[in-house]
């Protein structure tokens, strides 16, 4: 046999033998492989041939697994009936929780962060009560039971109808109640922040972009993945205009997340916000583009899809290269099952108004321009 033949046999047979080796190791070996690569290697190595994309794929569906994040909280049938109120309240999972869901960490001293419109908050707060969870009143606050937080009403100037408004009008996008629950053995603390527009509009509006993360009944979203998964994890400031009190608690949100391995960065570069690998894309958005990581959550509970996938918003810079997410929101009561933020765009909210304008005279649409 030649030498060239048996360099060809050779390469031949170590091709077969890696392929049969990428196919049928182990699962826990995939997962010794897998484990310490970040999301963006993952993807790479998906790319490199169909078995690694197999591998990949049973390893996805291995590890980001959502029972692992909410079994700390809940028991087993407790996560199926959590689901189901996600499902019928529009209620999504964010801040450091959900970013440990993507991150496949788990930090100890983590609460559980739940974000619902407000006028959801009592079916959320009367089960969490059910299953063991105490409510917790603020030290300051006057709703010293959960009743009395149930009972608290906040229209804030809105009106019967459709409401339009811009979504970084401080007055609406504020929580408005933040209910804390502890169970004990061992500790546990929920929170259910609620606010009167799409909970979606208060996780734009977070302190820097790592965060900007949420989890519905059935999908999971990261919306900066490049930047926040990764070779360098960054994590960009957001709205950085701020005073008082509101500057002291970013810059402990900060400090929290650079110790978890996240540099933070005032502005953005061009090349950050630019072409279709940037890491912080400027202009319009919406929950689960292509920009977005999105992982479907599993077990399927055989549910239709929520209605996070119908929001949008746009991702702008100012001349200084500060970013701020611009969107209006949407709500009505009485007509919308659920709010919705939409892109900045006066064309649009033109084109609603004439649509809806002439649909009953007890309709009314207010404009906050």
């Amino acid at each position: 046999m030649s030498l060239e033949l048996l360099w060809v046999t050779s390469y031949i047979s170590y091709s077969i033998l890696a392929k049969l080796y990428i196919y049928h190791r182990p699962s826990t070996t995939d997962d010794l492989i897998l484990g310490p690569l970040s999301p963006a290697e993952l993807y790479k190595y998906a790319r490199t041939c169909k078995a690694s994309r197999n591998a990949v794929n049973a390893y996805i569906r291995r590890q980001f697994q959502v029972h692992k994040l909410l079994g700390r909280y809940f028991s087993e049938p407790e996560i199926l009936e959590f689901r189901l109120l996600q499902f019928n309240t529009g209620m999504v999972i964010s801040g450091s929780s959900a970013l440990q869901f993507f991150n496949r960490s788990v930090y100890d001293e983590s609460d559980l962060d739940l974000y619902v419109e407000h006028r959801y908050r009592k079916s959320i707060a009367i089960w969490l009560r059910q299953i063991g969870y105490k409510y917790m009143p603020h030290a300051k606050s006057t709703l010293a039971t959960l009743d009395d937080a149930l009972l608290s009403e906040f229209m804030g100037g809105f009106q019967e109808g459709l409401n339009l408004t811009e979504g970084w009008n401080e007055e609406y996008y504020e929580a408005i109640l933040v209910l804390t629950f502890e169970k004990h053995r061992p500790y546990r603390k929920v929170q259910v922040i609620t606010s009167i527009l799409n909970p979606i509009s208060k996780v734009l509006l977070f302190h820097s972009t790592c965060v900007m993360n949420i989890i519905t009944h059935n999908k999971a979203y990261c919306f900066f993945p490049r930047a926040t998964f990764g070779e360098h994890r960054r994590s960009l400031e957001v709205n950085p205009y701020r005073s008082g009190s509101d500057t002291i608690r970013v810059t402990r949100a900060f400090e929290k997340y650079k110790a978890r391995g996240w540099t933070i960065i005032p502005y953005a570069t061009r090349e950050d916000f630019d072409g279709p690998n940037a890491a912080f894309p400027h202009g319009p958005r919406r929950v689960g583009d292509s920009k977005c990581w999105t992982i479907p959550i599993l077990p399927d509970i055989d549910l239709p899809d929520g209605h996070a996938e119908s929001n949008a918003w746009v991702t702008r810079y100012d001349q200084n290269m500060n970013v701020v997410m611009r969107f209006y929101g949407m709500y009505s009561r009485s007509l919308l099952r659920t709010g919705y933020i939409l892109p900045e765009d006066d064309n649009l909210l033109d084109w609603i108004y004439e649509i809806t304008s002439g649909i009953s005279n007890g309709f009314i649409l207010k404009l906050d321009r």
